[in-house]
């Protein structure tokens, strides 16, 4: 289905009993001004909030010219678009197919086709750098004050000397058609917490809210779960059996 940032509004305003309709984010009423304001910080926090498989992608990370001051050898360039690694899996159903790691997002068990860091077992930190803090990549290192991309990098002491360093991550969405429908229904939860006060003054209904943001959020896990499939995915595969006789 196709979702607009209008809709999505309008499902937040009625939950809280807001007064009329928004026909755009940027239409200049006093809802759409207080949703303009709140949209960027909510869409994210809420992309953020679970391994949301529309959002999840892999890329190659391209190995910046530059070393870090300390501690670490090599930075390589995260993605414009990247809000965060993968999640670790508490429990694990097969251990055979998953590798315990340390990562930024944690640490426990890692699917081995989708590490948050690839080649898995070299430690790595998400950090900003910023032009005058790191040297050139030569031998021996001389002083460097730039320029060069500043922005968010992978820190690690893998070098690609196998192959570039690939990464799956949550990346910022800006096609709303890839959205699911339980995604939206948090989305607008959320987004009803955050204006209920703004616009209705009453703690009560952001307290409500809130609540429903959370039960939202666990409902829409199982409607994630089945937009792909692995014969190890967590959980219980019984129910297919259910009621049936299976002679192999």
């Amino acid at each position: 289905m196709e979702y607009s940032q209008a809709q999505i509004s309008n499902l937040a305003l009625g939950r809280i009993g807001a007064r009329g309709q928004i026909t755009d984010i940027n239409d200049g009423t006093a809802n759409a001004v207080k949703v303009l304001a709140v949209w960027d910080a909510v869409f994210q926090e809420v992309l953020s909030d679970r391994d949301w498989k529309f959002a999840k992608t892999r890329t190659q990370l391209q190995l910046a010219n530059i070393v870090p001051l300390y501690t670490f050898q090599y930075a390589w360039k995260l993605p414009a678009d990247f809000l965060r690694f993968v999640r670790p899996q508490k429990l694990p159903p097969d251990r055979r197919s998953w590798y315990w790691g340390w990562g930024p997002e944690g640490t426990g068990w890692y699917h081995r086709d989708d590490p948050p860091f690839w080649p898995h077992g070299w430690p790595y930190k998400i950090e900003t750098l910023t032009a005058g803090w790191q040297s050139p990549i030569t031998n021996p290192p001389v002083a460097f004050t730039g320029p060069f991309p500043a922005g968010r990098y992978a820190l690690t002491n893998y070098g690609g000397w196998q192959f570039p360093a690939m990464i799956t991550y949550i990346q910022l969405i800006t096609d709303y058609t890839q959205l699911m429908p339980g995604f939206v229904n948090c989305l607008a939860n959320r987004l009803a917490m955050e204006l209920s006060i703004g616009i209705t003054e009453d703690k009560n209904k952001f307290q409500l809210m809130q609540e429903m943001y959370k039960d939202s959020l666990n409902s829409s896990e199982s409607q994630n779960e089945c937009l792909d499939f692995s014969h190890d995915e967590s959980g219980s595969t019984l129910w297919q059996d259910a009621g049936r006789w299976i002679r192999w």
